[in-house]
């Protein structure tokens, strides 16, 4: 009598047990381990508590029964220990009392096989609760967390399972028995749920896979239409500058009238009028235009920005090698440095504090381009998750979204870091 209620015991705690790490596995616990620990002493006294009495007159069908019951009522109790909603609590805790009715059945028929070993029934639920729970964290967690917040696509099939598998276990009077004379359609049953159960896994795994490749597909499309709209941007900019050229070279063209005109007015003695032409003449800015490098576009925004940044104060060092001809689009390129530029330039402005007002530019191809730009940055500057500059006001960011597109489309190596406050961006092509 003692052998057997301490076996029944250690199989009810056993069972108590597991059911509340498997549900914490299915589940969020609201407080980690320490929420899953307190669902499992709950659990095993209230089972050990409400079976005890059956388990000493050795009723084994009044244990499944009040198992059963008690389980459904911890359901309630336990749920404030979770962060679910109800809805996905009870499609996690039903899917916890399949599993459980599963491994009661299939330990039972090991049980019969090997009956030789001692604590067979407690060791074997042991190892099988082992197995799932190993299963649901090495693979099956992701896709069961998206089940559970589809709940209502799937749970009649879940409720459906949990009545066939609950019947067995209800409509007999000797549960012994019913498990002996019932094993083969149980088993089918067992593997019919393991199917639906799989299905439901493998139609969720196929549909995040359409859903991520669909998701792909936006994202560069989205990343195309950015680099269109920020090309006919910088192609506008690059015909401004064009008409600026055009002006300086009727500039040119004009200053060659007015020496003309200079020199006759000193031939013919009229120096006054001559040195108010000077005057007039020097208090007109001339425009000038700046070569930097080979390649046009990239040469015409360095000389916007270069002087950009002299009209905010911001001094510039600017040393790129870039040829005329590159494997890839020059506009593309004019643009990531026309973002890079602006970004540096609206940095040291909101950085009132700033001391050393210097941007730094290199640009320079031995077998790939290099291009880098260096720029002092406030201390409260940071790079998110994913490495990039953290945008703190609305609306912007556009310009990094369109250098990030570009180094995707490109493949290239993009790297920021903040070191000695100091921000550098860097970029491999």
């Amino acid at each position: 009598m003692i052998p057997e209620l301490l076996n029944n015991l250690l199989r009810g705690s056993v069972t108590a047990v597991m059911n509340a790490l498997l549900l914490f596995t299915l589940t969020k616990s609201k407080y980690g381990k320490n929420g899953t620990i307190v669902a499992a002493v709950i659990m095993f006294i209230t089972d050990i508590s409400s079976t005890m009495y059956l388990y000493f007159n050795a009723d084994l069908t009044a244990v499944s029964h009040a198992n059963l019951l008690t389980i459904i009522l911890l359901g309630f109790l336990l749920k404030p220990l979770s962060k679910s909603s109800i809805m996905q609590w009870a499609f996690s805790y039903v899917t916890t009392m399949n599993i459980m009715m599963m491994i009661v059945i299939l330990s039972f028929q090991i049980g019969m096989l090997l009956p030789f070993i001692p604590q067979i029934h407690a060791l074997s639920r042991l190892a099988l609760y082992l197995v799932v729970i190993f299963s649901f964290h090495r693979y099956l967690l992701p896709l069961y967390r998206s089940a559970v917040d589809n709940w209502p696509i799937f749970s009649v099939l879940v409720i459906c399972l949990s009545l066939l598998l609950s019947y067995p276990f209800y409509a007999t009077t000797d549960i012994i028995v019913t498990l002996q004379m019932f094993s083969q359609p149980l088993l089918l049953l067992i593997i019919l749920t393991i199917a639906a159960y799989g299905t439901i896994f493998y139609s969720l795994k196929r549909l995040n896979a359409i859903h991520a490749l669909e998701t792909e597909k936006i994202s560069m499309q989205y990343e195309k239409a950015l680099l269109s709209q920020a090309a006919s941007t910088m192609a506008q900019r690059l015909e401004l500058m064009d008409k600026v050229a055009e002006q300086n070279n009727l500039a040119s063209h004009d200053r060659r009238h007015v020496y003309g005109m200079l020199l006759q007015l000193l031939q013919q003695g009229e120096s006054e009028e001559a040195m108010r032409c000077l005057e007039l003449q020097l208090a007109t800015k001339q425009p000038t235009t700046k070569v930097y490098c080979a390649n046009k576009a990239v040469n015409a925004v360095i000389s916007y920005y270069a002087e950009l940044a002299e009209q905010h104060g911001i001094q510039t060092t600017i040393n790129v090698n870039v040829p005329a001809q590159l494997p890839f689009d020059s506009l593309e390129l004019a643009l990531v440095i026309a973002n890079l530029f602006e970004n540096a330039i609206q940095a040291i402005s909101r950085f009132e504090a700033c001391k050393e007002r210097v941007i730094h530019l290199t640009c320079v191809q031995k077998g790939r381009l290099l291009l880098q730009i260096t720029n002092p940055c406030a201390e409260d500057t940071e790079l998110d998750s994913d490495g990039l500059p953290a945008s703190k006001e609305q609306g912007h960011g556009i310009g990094t979204k369109s250098i990030v597109a570009f180094a995707s489309k490109y493949d290239a190596e993009l790297l920021y870091h903040i070191k000695d406050g100091l921000f550098c961006a860097q970029l491999l092509i």
